[in-house]
């Protein structure tokens, strides 16, 4: 259909390229179906302002068809013409383009390998790769400068373009969408079944001990809340723990071989006031961002993450949050030293809460991503967070400076068992980590679990909850005690412990 956005931008052109102009003719078709009677008149008013100040008495630049015509007449006309234009502000996969391309192979006249100027925002130009002159349909000057290219192009430059443009018509057919498609379809049900929290084996306590008592070395990232203990408190609250939870966290301390760290997204101050009956106990804290090594002092902290940076998209993102909490009754946002939170489990109305959530993700993730930042959606809650930092860095860094101490022969032997446990999506990059260190070969026992029902990449669930966990944990933790009483050498295992946020 005829637009006014291409009435403009050839305005311009004709007033920009003046010698052009005698040589150029833009036609456009205005079918029958067009129903916006507004819109025609603004593009008859353009087209009629052109005419009036460019045309001859032997030349008329715009030619303006209010009918309908023939397939064998758009046929011909895309044949013939020199340039294609294709200026939509939202479509999909209109074959317009690839018509145009077809008919451009010069088997019925010399024209040939004609250049398409496309709006980016066609889903065309989204598989020609560049081969198309690709514009932003409101900005004219820019439309006005692509006829002028298009026109001026030399033959060999139309041929290569062409070239790559037919080979994508050719090759991309609707036979190989559909199969693609299907493929893409099937492949995402596959990965979705075999991550099925009925599809995953439950954690076998037996078989894990018995890893447990053979390993010299052995390193748990278990996640705290969700995981180690319930959800926790309100932003009023102080946060606390479970006895049962530190008493677990003392008993594999007191193995030898145990390097104990708790990941969590709170704040190291949280995390500090938290653990402080857990002593030389090490702490990630705000997924990755900060570090408190292992037997450092309390106020010990490794910064991983530019604060200052993070204060810049902090802002932008708080705005967004602010609008989306306007909306849900009972929210409230929350900032950390790297990261930003928005809490909905409070909310009056769940299900309108959740659906807001999503889209604030989106909105975040679809406008933030010159931040380097992520938006990551929970049950209960909306994590801002930086894409350069998460619980898998945090654990990458901490192995590396285990590998460094054994070839430095600084430390012991290293880590043959590795435990990872988490609850909810933010877990999943350890969780992959974890398997990647199992499928190479650097680790020789891994063990993922995932606490509760969900779909997730660990290999093993525990449906019990953080009551089954603490259970399983305790276990292992009586057979270092007993093996300790018989009078075992075998040193204490190096135990890396994740929270959630």
């Amino acid at each position: 259909m005829a637009s006014e956005r291409e009435s403009t931008a050839f305005s311009v052109f004709c007033f920009t390229s003046l010698t052009m102009t005698l040589q150029v003719v833009l036609l456009q078709v205005a079918t029958s179906t067009t129903e916006n009677s507004e819109l025609l008149a603004t593009v008859s008013d353009i087209n009629t302002r052109i005419d009036s100040v460019h045309s001859t008495l032997a030349h008329q630049p715009l030619v303006f068809l209010k009918q309908d015509i023939s397939f064998s007449q758009y046929v011909a006309l895309l044949t013939v013409a020199d340039v294609m234009m294709i200026t939509s502000l939202r479509e999909g996969m209109n074959l317009t383009a690839h018509e145009y391309v077809l008919c451009q192979d010069g088997a019925s006249t010399e024209k040939k390998f004609g250049p398409l100027i496309l709006s980016e925002f066609t889903g065309s130009a989204s598989v020609f790769g560049g081969s198309e002159i690709s514009v932003n349909p409101w900005d004219y000057q820019k439309c006005a400068e692509a006829i002028k290219l298009a026109l001026e192009m030399s033959p060999e430059e139309k041929e290569r373009r062409y070239t790559k443009l037919s080979h994508v018509v050719h090759h991309q057919t609707g036979d190989y969408w559909v199969t693609r498609l299907s493929d893409s379809l099937n492949k995402a049900s596959k990965e979705q079944f075999s991550r099925d929290a009925m599809s995953i084996p439950r954690l076998s306590v037996t078989s894990l001990a018995q890893k447990y008592k053979q390993a010299e070395r052995r390193v748990f990232i278990l996640d705290y809340e969700g995981t180690l203990a319930t959800y926790g408190t309100d932003k009023d609250v102080v946060l606390t723990s479970p006895q049962r939870v530190l008493d677990t966290l003392n008993e594999l301390l007191s193995d030898k071989k145990n390097l104990v760290y708790v990941m969590s997204g709170r704040t190291p101050e949280e995390l500090q006031r938290l653990f402080r009956q857990v002593p030389k106990l090490g702490v990630i804290a705000e997924n990755g961002c900060f570090l408190r090594e292992w037997g450092a002092a309390d106020d010990e902290w490794t910064a991983f993450a530019d604060i200052e940076a993070c204060a810049a998209w902090k802002k932008d993102v708080k705005s967004i949050f602010q609008y989306y909490a306007e909306r849900v009754e009972g929210s409230w946002i929350e900032e950390r030293h790297c990261s930003l939170v928005f809490h909905y489990e409070k909310a009056v109305d769940p299900d309108a809460a959740r659906a807001q959530a999503g889209d604030c993700a989106n909105h975040i993730n679809d406008s933030c991503q010159s931040y380097r930042v992520q938006a990551i959606p929970t049950s209960k809650a909306v994590y801002v967070e930086s894409l350069d930092w998460s619980k898998g860095s945090a654990a990458t860094n901490i192995f590396e400076k285990l590998r460094e101490k054994n070839i430095e022969g600084k430390g012991r032997t290293p880590p043959d068992f590795l435990f990872v446990a988490g609850n909810d999506r933010e877990d999943e990059t350890i969780f992959q980590w974890a398997n990647e260190l199992s499928e190479q070969g650097k680790v020789a026992n891994v063990t993922t679990v995932s606490v509760g029902k969900r779909n997730t990449q660990a290999m093993t669930t525990i449906t019990q909850g953080t009551t089954g966990l603490i259970s399983a944990l305790q276990k292992l933790s009586n057979f270092s005690y007993e093996g300790a009483r018989e009078g075992s050498s075998s040193r204490r295992p190096s135990v890396l412990l994740t929270t959630g946020s």
